[in-house]
C-alpha cells in the first residue's frame, strides 16, 4: 500500500469531518469545525478552502490540518443575504472532502420598522379625542423619532408633534380638538423612515350622539319585607331633549317605590328605585321605557324568607375565577358580576355550610347557550344550563364546601364583546346561617392557547365538551402540580384566522407583508393575544400579561397549539410562520420568566391532512425565533412525532374524528399525556430547549 503526499491511503476511504449549524441568521457568524479522519495520521499539513453557494464571509478563508496533529480546526461563516445554500469544503491534500451541509439563513429585523394609530372615529366639536402611536415589532431604535399628526378637518392637535425616544418601545399619544363637524382623516409622518399606518377615517358631529341603552344594577337575591335598591344607569352618549320615563316589573309578588322614574331632559344621571318583595320565591325582573331605548336584559331575582341571608358578591374572598379569562363590571374586577366566552373557563367558591344549609348559584345571562359542568366537594353535575340561577344539593352540612364549575360548552357565535352566548356570575346566596370561607389562595399559573381541539370541538362521541379535550386533562395534571391553568381558545382560529362560525373573534397574532417569513407587520386591532375581550386588556398597567390585571402577576407558562386552522384556510405560509415568530416575541417581552411552550399540531406529519409545509411551518418559526434570541433558554417545542401521529389518524372513530383533524376523548388523552409531560419535565428540571423533533 502506497502513502499520499497527505498520509496514508486510509484518508481517502475516511473523509475529515465537516460539522456546523443548518439555521443561519443574516449578519451573525456560525461556527464549523473540521476534524481529521479518524484512525489516521496526516504526514503532511493539509489546507482546507470552504466555500457556500450563499452569498457571506469565511473567516480566515481557509484552515490548515497540521501534520502529525488529530486536533479540530474551526472556522466561521457569515451570511449576507437570506436563502439556503450548501456549504462545503474542498483540500489540497488529496483527501476525500465530506459531504457539504446544506444551510438556510433567515434575516430578522432588530428594531421596528411601523408603528400604529389608533383613537376613536366618531368625534365631537370642541371636545379633545385621544390618540396613540405604537412602535409595531422589533426592539428599540438607536435615534429618537418625532412623529407629527394632521387632520383634513380644521381643529388642534396637542402636542403637535410627538417623539418615541431612542431605545424606548413605548406609546405616545396626542389629544385633537376639531373645530368644524364634517368627514375627514388624522394621519401621522415621522422623521424616522418608519412605514406611516393608514389613515383614520373620522366624523365629527357639532354634539355628541345621544345615549341609545341604559343599565341596571343591583342584588340578584333580597330578603323577603326588605327593600333593596336598584339602579337604572344611561349608556353612553348625550342627554336626550326630552325626559324618559321607566318603569320597573318582577314576575315576584312585591312593592317597587316608586313605580315610575324618570331620566331628565337633559341629564344623564342615574336613577334608583326599591323593591320590597312580598313572598319567597324566584321572578324575573326587567324595565321598560317610554322611548326607543334598549331595555337591558331581564335577570331571575330570589326572594328569601327568614331573618336573613347571607350573600356572596364575586369580589369576595369565597370566590376564585381561572386567571386570564375573566371580565367584570370594573374592567376585569367589581363586585357585581364576571364574564367569559372562553370555553374552559372556571371558578371556585368555598364556605361553610349550616346545619341545614342552602345555596344557590348565580348564573346568566338569559337566553345564553352557555352549558356548565359542577363539582360540588368532587361530585359532578353535568350538563347544566347557564340561562338562570342554579340551586345546589348535596351540600355537606357543618363542613367546609367547595363548588367547581367549568364552562364547558357554547355555541361558536356571539361571543367575543359581551355576546348573548357567554357566561355571566353574579354571586351566590347561602342561607341566613352558612359563611364565606377562603377560596382566593395565589398560586403560580399558566395559560393554553388553542383552537377547536381546545375545546373539546367533537370530543365526546361527537358532541361539543371541553371535559373531554386535551387542555382540561392537563389543567387537572397542572393543578396537582401547585398550577392554575387558563384555557384560552376559540373555534376555527389561528395565528391570522379569525375565530368562530362567524369569524368575529380576532385571530390570535396578526402578521401581513412578510416575506419567506420574515418581516411584515403586525396588526394589534385584528389580534386577541394580548386581550381578554374587546375592550378589556390581558396586559397590567407596565405591559406584561397578567392573572386578574394586578403588575407583577405574569403566567409562569403558556403553551401554544395553533396553525391547523390557518392550514385549512390556505393562509399565507409566510405570513404564518412570521406570525408565530412575532407572537413567541410578544409574549417574551409580555411574560419575561415564563417558559414557552409551541405544540405542534398533531396532524402536520401526515401531508394528506394539510400539505406538507406546515410542519416546516412550525419549524422555521421556531428557529427563526431561536436564531435571534440565542440566550431564551425556556422555550420548549412540543411534537407528539410522526409514530404517534400515525397511530391517532390511522384510527378514525377510536382516536379521531373520520375527518383525521379532530381527536376524540382517547385521542385527547393520548395528546394530553405528552403535553403534560413535556410541560411538567420542563417546569421541574430547568432543562434547557427541550425540543421535540421526529
Amino acid at each position: 500500500m502506497t502513502e499520499t503526499s497527505a498520509g496514508t491511503s486510509a484518508a481517502l476511504l475516511s473523509p475529515y469531518q465537516l460539522t456546523g449549524p443548518t439555521s443561519l441568521s443574516v449578519g451573525a457568524k456560525a461556527t464549523y469545525t473540521l476534524t481529521p479522519p479518524s484512525g489516521t495520521t496526516l504526514t503532511s499539513a493539509v489546507t482546507v478552502t470552504p466555500a457556500c453557494t450563499l452569498a457571506g464571509t469565511f473567516a480566515p478563508s481557509s484552515v490548515v490540518l497540521a501534520a502529525g496533529s488529530t486536533s479540530s480546526v474551526a472556522f466561521t461563516f457569515t451570511p449576507t443575504t437570506a436563502g439556503s445554500g450548501t456549504l462545503a469544503t474542498t483540500n489540497s491534500g488529496g483527501l476525500t472532502d465530506p459531504n457539504g451541509i446544506s444551510v438556510f439563513a433567515i434575516a430578522l429585523s432588530t428594531a421596528f420598522t411601523t408603528f400604529t394609530l389608533t383613537g376613536p372615529t366618531s368625534l365631537v366639536v370642541g371636545t379633545p379625542a385621544t390618540y396613540a402611536v405604537t412602535p409595531g415589532s422589533g426592539t428599540a431604535l438607536a435615534s429618537a423619532v418625532t412623529i407629527t399628526p394632521s387632520c383634513t378637518l380644521s381643529g388642534t392637535f396637542s402636542p403637535t408633534s410627538v417623539t418615541i425616544p431612542a431605545g424606548s418601545t413605548a406609546a405616545a399619544t396626542f389629544t385633537f380638538i376639531p373645530s368644524e363637524s364634517g368627514a375627514g382623516t388624522v394621519s401621522v409622518t415621522n422623521t424616522g423612515g418608519l412605514s406611516n399606518p393608514s389613515d383614520l377615517f373620522v366624523t365629527s358631529n357639532a354634539s355628541a350622539p345621544i345615549y341609545t341603552a341604559y343599565g341596571i344594577s343591583g342584588p340578584r337575591s333580597v330578603l323577603v319585607g326588605t327593600p333593596a335598591t336598584y339602579t337604572l344607569t344611561p349608556g353612553t352618549g348625550a342627554a336626550h331633549a326630552s325626559a324618559i320615563t321607566l318603569t320597573p316589573d318582577c314576575t315576584l309578588a312585591g312593592t317597587f317605590s316608586p313605580s315610575r322614574l324618570t331620566f331628565a331632559a337633559g341629564s344623564t344621571a342615574p336613577v334608583t328605585f326599591t323593591f320590597t318583595a312580598s313572598a319567597a320565591g324566584n321572578g324575573l325582573m326587567s324595565v321598560s321605557n317610554s322611548a326607543t331605548l334598549t331595555d337591558p336584559a331581564s335577570f331571575t331575582l330570589t326572594a328569601l324568607s327568614g331573618a336573613a341571608s347571607t350573600a356572596l358578591p364575586v369580589d369576595c374572598e369565597s370566590f376564585l375565577f381561572s386567571p386570564g379569562n375573566w371580565s367584570g363590571d370594573a374592567g376585569r374586577r367589581g363586585s357585581g358580576w364576571r364574564r367569559t366566552w372562553n370555553v374552559g373557563a372556571w371558578l371556585k367558591v368555598v364556605w361553610l355550610a349550616s346545619a341545614t344549609p342552602t345555596a344557590t348559584l348565580h348564573l346568566g345571562p338569559s337566553g345564553t347557550g352557555a352549558y356548565v359542568t359542577m363539582f360540588l366537594n368532587g361530585t359532578a353535575m353535568t350538563n347544566l344550563s347557564a340561562q338562570g340561577d342554579i340551586t345546589l344539593s348535596g351540600i355537606t352540612a357543618g363542613q367546609v364546601n367547595t363548588l367547581e364549575v367549568f364552562l364547558t360548552r357554547t355555541p361558536d357565535s356571539s361571543r367575543w364583546n359581551g355576546g348573548a352566548n357567554c357566561l355571566s356570575v353574579s354571586g351566590m346566596t347561602l342561607d341566613a346561617a352558612s359563611s364565606l370561607a377562603r377560596a382566593s389562595i395565589s398560586r403560580s399559573w399558566g395559560k393554553i392557547v388553542g383552537d377547536d381541539l381546545a375545546e373539546g370541538i367533537a370530543a365526546d362521541d361527537g358532541a361539543d365538551n371541553v371535559l373531554c379535550a386535551w387542555p382540561y386533562l392537563v389543567l387537572r395534571a397542572m393543578d396537582n402540580a401547585g398550577y392554575d391553568t387558563c384555557i384560552s381558545a376559540s373555534a376555527d382560529s389561528g395565528y391570522l384566522t379569525p375565530g368562530d362560525s362567524t369569524k368575529d373573534v380576532p385571530a390570535f397574532h396578526v402578521v401581513a407583508g412578510s416575506s419567506n417569513g420574515m418581516g411584515g407587520a403586525y396588526n394589534d386591532s385584528l389580534s386577541r393575544w394580548n386581550r381578554i375581550d374587546a375592550g378589556i386588556s390581558a396586559l397590567d398597567s407596565d405591559g406584561m400579561l397578567s392573572s386578574y390585571g394586578d403588575a407583577g402577576t405574569a403566567p409562569s407558562w403558556v403553551a401554544f397549539n395553533l396553525l391547523a386552522n390557518d392550514a385549512a384556510a390556505s393562509a399565507s405560509t409566510s405570513d404564518a410562520t412570521a406570525a408565530m415568530t412575532h407572537s413567541l416575541v410578544a409574549h417574551r417581552a409580555a411574560a419575561p420568566d415564563a417558559w414557552l411552550f409551541p405544540i405542534m399540531p398533531f396532524a402536520f406529519h401526515d401531508a394528506s391532512a394539510y400539505g406538507s409545509s406546515w410542519a416546516q411551518v412550525f419549524n422555521s418559526a421556531l428557529s427563526a425565533y431561536q436564531l435571534a434570541y440565542p440566550d431564551d433558554e425556556k422555550v420548549v417545542a412540543i411534537d407528539v412525532g410522526a409514530r404517534l401521529s400515525l397511530l391517532l389518524r390511522a384510527n378514525p372513530g377510536l382516536y379521531t374524528t373520520t375527518d383525521g383533524k379532530r381527536l376524540t376523548a382517547e385521542g385527547h388523552a393520548v395528546f394530553a399525556s405528552i403535553v403534560s409531560g413535556a410541560i411538567l419535565a420542563a417546569l421541574g428540571s430547568g432543562r434547557q430547549r427541550i425540543c421535540t423533533f421526529y
